[in-house]
């Protein structure tokens, strides 16, 4: 029985690092030194990164945001951009090309989960076009925070960010939370499926409700909803 009881442990012991491995996946950057890649396609708002772990509280990188003109989300969405202060704006297309960087204030080591309290920051630059013809090119800075939650079974994710511009201001809001519908397969995929509930305030007047498959994988995330508002997303994050 002791034999059984320290195998046991130490089983538990070795699975730790796995663990902690795994949960890292759902987090904006990973272990120092490592590499995080990812793509965000959407109906509305879809965005690139890469973020690379310099310290282990410290990731640097580059982010690219794309918001389509109102025109292209068909009549349900005439209200787009309705912060702009031009008529030529309010139908244009935007992007944002930033600097970033990823700071991690605050973590928490709990029995058996972790939660983390992040602190984004970014500068660049804001185009708007319609019909390729340049409207703007303006400065962009980007102020964000996330709290996340999670162990191997159950996460919860709140985030928000700010991006501005002179006369421009775009907010994504989204709060996430999922199940692991199986226990973590540290060789394999672990499917979990997610609600996520969405704000855009300056870019859409509707909130939207997502449900989401995601498969989570040592070093790949996809996941892939349905929004309410009758479209699919996904994206796809994978750390090297």
């Amino acid at each position: 029985m002791k034999a059984a009881a320290a195998a046991a442990a130490l089983a538990v012991q070795a699975a730790l690092p796995l663990i902690a491995a795994n949960s890292s996946l759902a987090l904006p950057m990973s272990y120092q030194g490592s590499t995080t890649v990812g793509v965000e396609l959407d109906h509305i708002w879809s965005s690139a990164w890469f973020s690379h772990a310099v310290q282990r509280q410290l990731g640097v990188g580059i982010s690219a945001q794309l918001i389509p003109g109102s025109s292209d989300h068909g009549s349900s969405h005439q209200s787009h951009h309705n912060h702009s202060n031009s008529s030529s704006e309010r139908n244009a297309t935007e992007s944002f090309l930033l600097l970033d960087s990823t700071h991690l204030l605050k973590r928490w080591n709990m029995n058996r989960a972790q939660s983390n309290l992040w602190l984004f920051a970014g500068v660049g630059t804001y185009q708007s076009w319609t019909n390729d013809r340049v409207n703007a090119t303006r400065i962009a800075a980007r102020p964000g925070l996330q709290f996340d939650i999670e162990n191997t079974r159950l996460r919860f994710e709140a985030k928000g960010q700010l991006f501005l511009a002179e006369g421009v201001e775009r907010s994504m809001l989204s709060a996430t939370t999922g199940v692991g519908l199986t226990p973590p397969r540290y060789q394999g995929v672990q499917p979990w499926l997610e609600l996520q509930v969405r704000a855009m305030p300056g870019v859409i007047d509707e909130v939207e409700i997502i449900p989401k498959l995601r498969l989570l994988h040592r070093k790949v995330v996809l996941d892939v909803g349905y929004s309410s508002l009758g479209a699919i997303t996904g994206g796809i994050t994978t750390t090297f």
